[in-house]
């Protein structure tokens, strides 16, 4: 098997559409009301919950979009966290900064586990994600958004760690499922121009490639 077999370099997409927002566990004292006056069902599209100044501090509605969400403002009307389900069922939370701009999100979309963080200007930095079928994977990305590193850890339990300039993967590292690890350096162009593997037979090889990604002398 080929360095280029062995270490692909398909990034590894952990994109967050999430709704809504987070919202921390809170614990509200039973307040006793008369049975008999309370209302069996209220139907309404949109709920809101002031506070004794009549400043919005929460909301619960269900958007255009079908988005059943709850909403949680700060005294200054601000959102800071919620919780949102889309008409799909998939599942979110989130928390926002000051700025009401995200932060954290946490998602449940298409069977993938995902947390997303993100910097003061709400471009992502750091994204987990898990998917159906048990690969996993962590994605780090620069103050501009532009993914910079990565993690990726198989089905097979193969690793591989990708490192990036600001356009493609540069240097990659992986280990297969029989435990032989292989470090490839790519160009420009996205092809490998030298590698390092380690045989079952113990033996290693350093190659180097030209620039259509052809092996053009190796050591042994």
């Amino acid at each position: 098997m080929t360095i280029k077999e062995r270490i692909g370099f398909v990034t590894l997409t952990l994109s967050a559409a999430l709704v809504g927002g987070a919202v921390s566990g809170h614990i509200f004292a039973a307040r006793a009301v008369d049975a008999a006056a309370a209302p069996k069902m209220m139907t309404a599209q949109k709920f809101m919950l002031v506070d004794a100044k009549g400043n919005t501090r929460g909301e619960f509605n269900v958007t255009s979009r079908g988005v059943a969400q709850l909403g949680v403002f700060d005294g200054t009307g601000t959102l800071r966290a919620g919780l949102g389900v889309g008409s799909d069922g998939a599942p979110a939370l989130g928390i926002f900064g000051h700025d009401g701009k995200p932060r954290i999100e946490v998602g449940l979309a298409n069977s993938v586990a995902r947390i997303v963080l993100y910097n003061p200007n709400a471009l992502p930095q750091a994204t987990l994600a898990v998917s159906a079928d048990g690969q996993s994977g962590l994605d780090l990305l620069d103050y501009t958004g532009i993914p910079r590193a990565s993690i990726v850890v198989a089905t097979n339990g193969a690793p591989t760690l990708r490192l990036a300039d600001q356009h493609r993967a540069r240097v990659g590292l992986d280990v297969t499922p029989d435990g032989l690890p292989g470090l490839a350096l790519l160009g420009a162009n996205g092809k490998t121009r030298a590698s390092v593997t380690l045989n079952a037979d113990g033996a290693g090889a350093f190659t180097l490639f030209d620039a259509n990604g052809n092996a053009s002398g190796s050591v042994p």
